[in-house]
């Protein structure tokens, strides 16, 4: 019984002060207006590239380009990429982003934007 006592007296501590260490993080008041997962987005549609911002990808992407959107499947699922659509650059926007607009077929937000070995994702939002 002793033990007990001296033990739960040696546990207090540790016990009141474990929860302070515990982080929490509040939900975002206005975030970005995302679009649901299965939002199928067609001509005439505005979206953004996200791209990583290398020359290479800045030298080969200009604007008034067409580029075809592809959706890639996994390997064991299928042995290739589908093109999906088409979107035409409109301006580059920052060090990151291009707008785009969807001129044929229909894609949705995940898809890739391809011109030889560049690619950015198709995205309904840009982050500031």
């Amino acid at each position: 019984m002793k033990k007990l006592a001296l033990f739960l007296l040696l546990l207090a501590p540790f016990l009141m002060t474990s929860s302070l260490h515990a982080v929490t993080y509040p939900f975002p008041e206005k975030g970005p207006a995302y679009l649901d997962n299965d939002a199928v987005m067609k001509p005439g549609t505005k979206v953004y590239l996200f791209h990583s911002g290398t020359e290479e990808v800045k030298k080969t992407i200009k604007t008034n380009e067409v580029l075809g959107v592809y959706r890639e499947y996994p390997a064991d699922f299928s042995p290739g990429i589908k093109e999906t659509g088409k979107v035409k650059i409109l301006s580059a926007l920052g060090e990151y982003y291009f707008a785009a607009e969807v001129i044929e077929g229909e894609i949705q937000p995940g898809y890739l934007a391809k011109k030889g070995t560049v690619a950015c994702f198709i995205t309904p939002f840009k982050r500031e």
